[in-house]
């Protein structure tokens, strides 16, 4: 069976009959180029002999009516090669961008962000000069065959000088290769740092660490700055030949074609036919040593882009299935997680099941699985074997406009992701303003917004400080809650909440369970489990206790005290101890069942590992 083309390919493909094109119009373009030389020759074979102005006059009308013509073709190739480009990125940027975020989502965020930038820079090839050169270089053998017609020995010449050329272009990339590739990684490190210091600034200067930080940010660019000299002074030497025999070919083809008008009776105007020749030929190679850079970076570009298009898992059929609304029954069918590189198990043979309007609370000490496990259910991340269904759909296919409207899910970290608070908590979509308020309200965080400038209007950013952390989580939650999806996921929802904030989100739970929505909490805080009707508690990645709340509760907890509705108290729990600040009389102690022991090979079995 043939390899499945990517859209790149195809793309190209389409591309055939402009580019073809393009090349006609170089044809004209090149050909033209000729003129000038043969202008020369007929000067000084018709025009000096005979002495008519005439017939100059008409030769370089001619001649200029040609100039003319290759110079109306080589607009017309550029502008051409310019819409192509054009054509390009728009046909293409669809499906980068779906094969970038599904890349990102099965393996690695940074190359896949690449490989989106890297499409305009294929755009920015196709319409420069470099691109261009490409269809030019193919008329210098034309141009060295003139010069063999004229003679021999200046073809030999011609031919010379092109390999000498190429020559020392590829001993100036050969020595110039690894100090350049030093200098980008260094230089690459060193923004890192500097980005990772100006995010983190306020900390960093109320302990202290803005020398160290500036030293480290300063030690990089500066290894970065040496690398580039060493290469810039090894491309120097190059030059430095280069340059002075690139003058003494030209002087040799010139006195060349004057040894042949002294010994064998050729006209002299086969010393400036030869000379225009001669630049005409080496113009197309030095162009294409100028853009060495620019044709490697290109194939690379393609390479990533051709990589990530043929990675990219062709849009499944489940969402379309969920097109109509799901009931929300979930099923964790065995799920374990591997840590890529490590072979540690993050998640080991995790099973249960859900029915609509139930709420599970999963709990458990801190690096038990809870958020691994949060994101599985949520469809952020892949199991590495087992699945996850929803309404016998796995979730994973559900991650489109259309399937992913029916999840919802606040993570720990909370991007705010969309300039207003409108477009943030109705997921970037154009939704009508009573739907996002009703999402705002069951966060409890409308009367906060009605406070804000501008309302659902008021621009909010990721960086900004008008945003406090409890208001972000707030807004994270009514993002989760827009559009009553049947498959709510909330890790740490109470984590930065007061006492008003954790009653709207256990009315909102409620609220959901009544809608017939399946809830999942994660949390180490006990006032948010009032509203469960299950829990699940985690340890070492393995789920050690499944079951009815108060089930859970007079097994594992020794004063079974679930916090009512009305004012939850403080208590948060890690590793199975109050945080601080709690209240030590009404907590109760949890005691962890033990962890199941299973190894990869007895999770794995039965399911296929995908390869990253």
């Amino acid at each position: 069976m043939p390899p499945r083309q990517t859209p790149l390919q195809a793309a190209l493909w389409a591309c055939a009959g402009s580019l073809g094109l393009v090349f006609t119009y170089s044809c004209g373009y090149n050909l033209l180029l000729l003129a000038p030389s043969i202008y020369l020759l007929q000067i000084y074979d018709r025009v000096l002999s005979s002495r008519s102005a005439d017939t100059l006059l008409m030769l370089t009308l001619i001649v200029a009516l040609i100039v003319a013509i290759g110079g109306l073709l080589d607009a017309l190739r550029r502008a051409a090669l310019g819409r192509i480009g054009g054509w390009l990125e728009d046909r293409l940027r669809p499906a980068v961008l779906s094969a970038c975020l599904d890349y990102a989502f099965r393996a690695d965020p940074g190359h896949a962000s690449e490989a989106y930038r890297d499409l305009t820079a294929l755009r920015q090839f196709v319409e420069s000069s470099a691109c261009a050169m490409l269809f030019d270089i193919l008329w210098a053998p034309l141009f060295l065959g003139v010069l063999f017609l004229v003679h021999p020995l200046l073809g030999a010449i011609g031919a010379g000088s092109a390999f000498l050329l190429f020559g020392l272009a590829l001993a100036g990339e050969l020595v110039t290769e690894g100090p350049l590739a030093q200098s980008g990684v260094a230089l690459t490190k060193s923004h890192g740092r500097l980005c990772t210091a100006v995010g983190n600034i306020r900390v960093i200067r109320a302990i202290g660490m803005f020398d160290g930080a500036a030293r480290l940010v300063y030690q990089d660019a500066e290894a970065a700055r040496t690398a580039h000299e060493t290469a810039q002074r090894r491309n120097e030497i190059v030059m430095l030949i280069g340059k002075p025999m690139r003058a003494l070919t030209q002087v040799l083809v010139m006195g060349s074609a004057a040894w042949l008008v002294l010994e064998h009776d050729r006209s002299p105007a086969i010393i400036f036919a030869a000379t225009l020749l001669f630049g005409r030929m080496l113009a197309p190679i030095e162009g294409t040593i100028a853009g060495w850079k620019a044709f490697a970076t290109v194939l690379a570009v393609y390479r990533r882009l051709n990589s990530v298009l043929h990675a990219a898992v062709p849009p499944a059929s489940g969402s379309a299935m969920l097109m109509a609304e799901p009931a929300g029954r979930l099923v964790v069918d065995n799920v374990s997680v591997v840590l890529p590189g490590s072979g540690h198990l993050l998640l080991k043979g995790v099973s249960f099941s859900l029915a609509p309007g139930e709420c599970l609370g999963i709990i458990g000490p801190s690096g038990s699985g809870k958020s691994t496990l949060a994101r599985l259910i949520a469809g952020v991340s892949a199991p590495t074997a087992g699945r996850v269904l929803l309404d016998s759909i796995d979730v994973s296919v559900l991650r489109d406009s259309q399937g992913g409207r029916h999840l919802g899910y606040l993570p720990q970290d909370i991007e705010i992701i969309g300039d207003t608070v409108k477009d943030v908590i109705a997921r970037l979509n154009d939704a009508e303003p009573q739907k996002v308020i009703e999402a705002a309200k069951l966060a409890g965080l409308h009367d906060t917004i009605t406070r804000l400038p501008q309302g659902y209007d008021t621009v909010v950013s990721n960086s900004g400080p008008s945003l406090l952390r409890a208001y972000r989580q707030r807004l994270g939650l009514a993002r989760a809650l827009f559009g009553d999806p049947r498959l709510v996921v909330l890790d740490e929802p109470n984590a930065s909440l007061d006492y008003l904030g954790e009653r709207a989100l256990n009315e909102a739970v409620e609220r959901m369970k009544a809608a017939k929505a399946t809830v999942i909490v994660i949390t180490h805080r006990m006032g948010i489990l009032g509203a469960t009707n299950k829990i699940a508690i985690m340890q070492g990645g393995a789920l050690c206790a499944f079951g009815d709340s108060k089930e859970i509760f007079e097994r594992y907890v020794s004063r079974p005290q679930v916090a009512s509705r009305e004012r939850p108290p403080d208590c948060t729990y890690r590793d199975g101890e109050p945080g601080p600040g709690a209240d030590n009389s009404l907590q109760p102690a949890l005691r962890w069942p033990p962890i199941p022991r299973k190894s990869a090979r007895d999770l794995c079995a039965r399911s296929e590992v995908p390869q990253p």
